[in-house]
């Protein structure tokens, strides 16, 4: 989930987060992941990135998962950031990849194991080699999916080979998360338990009832919402930074959430323009007022 922010001021906008975080809930979302990628988490301190998850745990009060951005380079910050969010009443802790420093395979399997050995919380891999640098290859998740503390993998690769083996080579009660979006409907079909969506960041109940639909065997509707929502969402935002667009999104939809925070630079006029189009255009498909 994004971050809502005070304009340029680089400070969490509380009230805001309040609001958008109860938007989502009262959405239909199953599960909340604060301190994400979209929600800027290398961008925020540390303290921020710990208020996000307590205001988002007592916002949601139980109606909804709350998987907390836990990640760091560092084993010992992971770990701290994993007993915040285990003292503010999160559900699990999401771990990304180390960044910045290349590994190896056995150097990922020491990192995730280290922490793994001392979290109080269940944890996600988060596997986003794109933006890590390290990706965490099929043996070694299958390897650490062995571990009682590690509980699932969310997988925005964008490689449907490599998902599919996932959820092939993992045991039954190992969870899988679809990050890339537009391969959801495919995602769940080879086996995915669900999908964290960006999307969901602006059309929360549209993407809720695409999994729901999945789930009660309503390809139709499925597919139908693939075509009318994910595509174009997708196709729109693939050449901007996805924060920055989704904060844009939100204020058309009628609550402002701030702009993107540095590095990510702020969007042109005609990318404005083009978003703000983008959302007419699925809000007249799937039937929701435009703002």
């Amino acid at each position: 989930m994004a971050t809502p922010t005070h304009g340029s001021r680089r400070s969490v906008d509380d009230e805001a987060l309040r609001q958008f975080t109860r938007k989502l809930v009262d959405g239909g979302v199953h599960g909340l992941f604060p301190g994400s990628s979209i929600g800027e988490f290398p961008s925020l301190t540390t303290e921020q990135n710990r208020r996000v998850v307590r205001i988002v745990v007592e916002e949601t009060d139980g109606e909804a998962a709350v998987l907390a951005g836990c990640c760091d380079t560092s084993v010992d910050a992971v770990l701290d950031n994993v007993e915040a969010a285990d003292a503010a009443g999160a559900d699990a802790a999401v771990v990304v990849s180390p960044y910045y420093l290349g590994t190896t395979q056995p150097g990922l399997e020491r990192f995730f194991t280290a922490i793994a050995d001392e979290s109080p919380l269940p944890l996600l891999l988060y596997n986003i080699p794109p933006l890590t640098g390290n990706e965490l290859g099929v043996d070694l998740v299958t390897r650490l999916a062995e571990h009682d503390t590690i509980a699932g993998l969310k997988d925005t690769s964008g490689d449907l080979t490599y998902h599919h083996r996932i959820a092939s080579e993992t045991p039954e009660d190992f969870l899988l998360f679809q990050g890339a979006t537009q391969l959801a409907t495919a995602s769940l079909e080879l086996g995915a338990d669900g999908l964290i969506a960006g999307p969901a960041n602006v059309f929360p109940g549209p993407l809720s009832t695409l999994y729901e639909a999945y789930a009660a065997d309503d390809l139709a509707e499925a597919r139908r919402l693939m075509q009318a929502i994910v595509t174009p969402f997708v196709t729109a935002t693939s050449d901007m930074p996805t924060a920055a667009a989704i904060k844009h999104l939100s204020g058309v939809d009628g609550l402002e959430i701030g702009g993107p925070l540095p590095p990510l630079p702020e969007l042109t006029d005609e990318e404005r323009a083009s978003l703000a189009a983008t959302y007419s255009r699925i809000s007249e498909q799937v039937g929701e007022p435009t703002v």
